[in-house]
């Protein structure tokens, strides 16, 4: 049944879908390294962390379709896509909730006992497991009392660290380009690359709530996602500042989970430590489970898998992978993102454009992925011709390599497409 506050009851799923637990150890950590230069950064990793998923939602509702999202290339890429995309659900993505569960949820409250991260995994993936394929509402009623808790809780850390700031942002720990750095670590939210799959559900369920019309869902959309953008901007904002703060005071190796609990502790003390900690392991729970269940699901509605075996296999690597800790996850993780992301970009852009033209699509997003893919052999190997290439690549320096190709490939193709619409008017004359 329709309500006039539908729009913010969907802004409200929508926030709670892509602000995660895991969400919060990136922001201040990049702050940190940051210094000075935390709000330069801030706004790169807006872009992508907030900026991205809010388009993502709105071209997956003009597009109607995951398959339509990602397709009008071939069905090679719609596979290699869709697998990579998966992948990094399952092996990066996923274990990371369960650790950060044990790193900023878990560790913080045992007073020094020592509790294997494999007994926490074991345990997290076996609850994962049987809630996912046991779905109930149960999810839904958790993720209204545990979002609001966390941003609570998180936002009086903001506050208390604003106003009883332990330091002044200083000098970089990092020579970087602090705008590049910002938009590149706001890739490992994944937010952007999962929002075509969690908006899928929201779409759903506005077709549940009586939104039938493209036109209604677009308004709905369009208002719940200004609700979500202003929200994690806020959030985000703030947790850049106070990581900026601790700029001179913590090390600049400090561990992100480390780096956030202490802030926790400094400004909550050991009982709100606590009840960060619940909030934090069972939000990402909650997380597991659903990003197993699109995993699961996907692999039933392509290629018709069964949904109970991939949950198994899914929650199996993932707790496997858990073990390795945040920090690594997340260097395993930066490879895959590097190349999904501009993809992601291009396919989240050519489709809110309207742009449905075969070779339009196709060249863009072919371009993109290559130059991504040369950007992570130059980073990860130490092949001078390979590098050499890849620093002649207009906005290399700053680690935007593959957009000045993109928009080369896009602008010709729009000619080549333009030029054989003319030759089959003149043929047809």
């Amino acid at each position: 049944m329709k309500k006039n506050y539908d729009w913010l009851i969907v802004g409200m799923a929508l926030f709670s879908m892509f602000f995660g637990a895991g969400n919060l150890i990136f922001p201040p950590s990049v702050g940190l390294l940051m210094g000075e230069n935390w709000l330069l950064s801030a706004f790169g990793f807006a872009l992508t962390g907030i900026g991205l998923p809010v388009l993502g939602v709105l071209t997956m509702n003009k597009m109607g379709s995951f398959k339509a999202f990602s397709g009008g290339v071939s069905k090679l890429f719609f596979t290699l896509y869709s697998l990579l995309l998966m992948t990094s659900v399952v092996f990066t993505n996923t274990p990371r909730t369960a650790a950060t569960a044990y790193e900023l949820g878990i560790v913080p409250n045992l007073g020094g006992f020592n509790l294997s991260p494999v007994v926490v995994s074991l345990i997290f993936f076996g609850l994962t497991l049987n809630i996912a394929l046991n779905p109930s509402k149960a999810i839904d009623r958790i993720g209204k009392v545990l979002t609001p808790t966390i941003v609570l809780i998180t936002l009086s850390i903001i506050y208390l660290g604003v106003t009883n700031k332990i330091g002044v942002p200083g000098t970089p720990h990092l020579d970087t380009n602090s705008f590049g750095f910002g938009f590149s670590q706001g890739y490992q939210t994944m937010d952007g690359i999962m929002a075509g799959l969690f908006s899928m559900v929201i779409l759903s369920n506005l077709g549940a709530r009586g939104y039938n019309k493209k036109s209604e869902k677009a308004e709905i959309i369009i208002k719940a996602s200004i609700v979500t953008g202003v929200g994690l901007l806020v959030i985000y904002i703030g947790l850049f500042y106070l990581g900026a703060t601790g700029n001179q005071y913590f090390p600049a190796d400090i561990s992100r989970s480390a780096l956030v609990s202490n802030f926790v502790n400094m400004f909550l003390g050991q009982y709100g430590n606590l009840i960060f900690g619940i909030c934090v392991t069972v939000a990402c729970l909650s997380t597991a489970t659903a990003l197993t269940m699109v995993v699961s699901q996907f692999f039933l509605d392509t290629y018709g898998f069964s949904y109970k075996k991939t949950a198994y296999i899914s929650c199996a690597i993932s707790a496997f992978m858990a073990n390795f800790g945040v920090d690594r996850i997340v260097g395993v993780a930066e490879p895959i993102l590097a190349i999904l992301y501009p993809i992601t970009i291009v396919l989240i852009f050519v489709g809110i454009a309207g742009i449905l033209e075969g070779p339009i699509r196709r060249n863009t997003i072919i371009v993109s992925g290559l130059v991504s893919i040369l950007q992570v052999i130059s980073e990860k190997s130490d092949v001078q011709i390979i590098d050499s290439i890849y620093d002649n690549i207009p906005l290399s320096s700053a680690g935007f390599a593959w957009v000045f190709p993109t928009v080369l490939a896009g602008v010709l193709s729009v000619y080549m497409v333009r030029n054989d619409k003319k030759e089959a008017v003149l043929k047809e004359a």
